[in-house]
């Protein structure tokens, strides 16, 4: 009978000639520095609000990219096939953001190696044991992010409420963004190395999560706190699937996580959206004492919650975004006809969206493609957890980054090759390729 899926030989066959002599120089044992060098340079351009040229920090992304693939090569001719709807909609995809760069120039630099260079990357982690795999990528993460906390402990006093504390971060969310990769890492760890019977290191691990998640709800990021609500429940799953003795009780402490995550987050919500209206009705006082204009707003405590308040001012964007669909995208990120309608010319947002972003600006046809992608993507990882649940205690690992990249892609535009949620996002992608779910980790190949 003729197997389902796309032969992946011929990537592996192509990098390994490309890459020739390489291969016995990188060690796979660098494995866990190569991701950390990744993680760590996407969250360094995080925290700067990438500084330089877009194609400058995409071209050395490029270069971690395949500094990590390298070292993940364990040296076996490994038979890959991929799952045929995966790699198909990735390569419509992404080859849709290609000819969107034909038109603007810009989106070429990110949507080349989105094209080419994951692919092959994936083809490498496909053919190599899971768990030490996932186990390299989550260190990384967690190592990458750490330095940057302690250095905005140090050097930035922490500051409690409204807009946020964002340490060392250009702004709250930049750093609300490392802390959920960096705690949803943490927290698988902690739950491997617990069952691997390693309770020092699960101690270690539990501690960077708890120091992860306290540090976000200091920013008071709520696509961070749901995100972090959605891990939380993820993994708990995955312990009452695998090895909890006292189910009851687990549901309940996770029930009672998730209201607080609830709670904060409605606190943080009324919060800022109060502080808006005494922002709006002072300069509404100030521009009427100055220059005579009528005060057209409402006091902050007669003021109607309206979903731009709700959503930050994103629910208009979106709506404008809508409004002005085309097939081929736009030149900037930045949504210049909300621009236009709000009428205040510093306020320049792209979408905060990953869905509606991608959609703005490459065209609808690409954003239809990264929305059936995306949910292909979660139901095969709820596909890889279900049958690996038992046997990995790293299993849930696709499945919650999925929940961090769909989560958090709501309401901020994660989806690109180096963007520190939209990299580990798909790093963790490999094993959902594979056209044979069912296989063990270390099984998932042909040789």
């Amino acid at each position: 009978m003729r197997r389902k899926g796309i032969d992946g030989t011929g990537l592996l066959r192509l990098y390994d000639r490309v890459t020739g002599i390489f291969n016995e120089i990188f060690d796979s044992r660098l494995l866990t520095t190569a991701l950390f060098a990744l993680i760590g340079y996407c969250v360094l351009f995080t925290q700067r609000k990438f500084p330089m040229r877009w194609m400058i920090f995409v071209l050395f992304g490029m270069i971690l990219l395949a500094f990590a693939t390298l070292t993940a090569r364990t040296g076996s001719k490994a038979r890959v096939r991929f799952h045929r709807g995966m790699a198909g909609l990735w390569f419509a995809l992404h080859g849709m953001m290609v000819i969107s760069g034909l038109f603007y120039q810009d989106w070429l630099p990110e949507s080349v190696p989105l094209l080419i260079c994951y692919p092959v990357m994936f083809s490498v982690f496909a053919s190599r044991e899971d768990a030490s795999t996932f186990r390299s990528i989550l260190r990384g993460a967690v190592f990458a992010v750490l330095p940057f906390l302690i250095w905005s402990y140090i050097a930035v006093p922490v500051t409690l409420g409204y807009p946020g504390y964002k340490g060392v971060f250009y702004d709250a969310n930049c750093l609300s963004m490392c802390c959920i990769v960096m705690t949803a890492s943490a927290l698988v760890l902690a739950y491997a190395s617990f069952v691997g019977g390693h309770r020092g290191a699960a101690a270690a691990y539990a501690l960077c999560a708890l120091l992860g998640a306290a540090t976000l709800a200091l920013t008071l990021s709520r696509s961070g706190l749901l995100a972090l609500a959605g891990v939380v429940v993820i993994l708990a799953v995955a312990v009452i699937a695998g090895t909890a003795k006292h189910p009851a009780r687990l549901l309940a402490l996770v029930a009672a996580g998730v209201v607080l995550l609830g709670a904060a987050g409605i606190k943080i919500t009324k919060d800022k959206i109060y502080e808006a209206a005494v922002e709006d009705y002072n300069l509404a006082v100030y521009n009427h004492e100055t220059y005579g204009n009528p005060i057209t707003v409402p006091r902050p405590e007669e003021r109607t919650i309206s979903m731009d308040d709700l959503t930050s001012d994103r629910w208009g964007i979106w709506m404008t975004i809508l409004d002005n669909l085309t097939w081929n995208g736009h030149e900037s990120s930045v949504v210049q006809e909300w621009v236009a309608q709000d009428g205040a010319g510093d306020r320049h947002f792209n979408a905060h969206n990953a869905f509606l972003g991608v959609t703005y600006n490459n065209g609808f046809i690409a954003g239809a493609l990264l929305c059936a992608y995306t949910l292909l993507s979660l139901i095969r990882a709820v596909q890889y957890y279900r049958i690996h649940r038992k046997s990995s205690p790293y299993a849930a690992t696709p499945l919650a980054f999925c929940a961090v990249f769909i989560l958090v892609g709501l309401f901020e535009s994660v989806y690109a090759p180096f963007s520190v949620i939209g990299c580990v996002y798909l790093l963790v992608q490999a094993p959902l390729w594979r056209a044979d779910l069912t296989r063990s980790a270390a099984e998932g190949i042909e040789e």
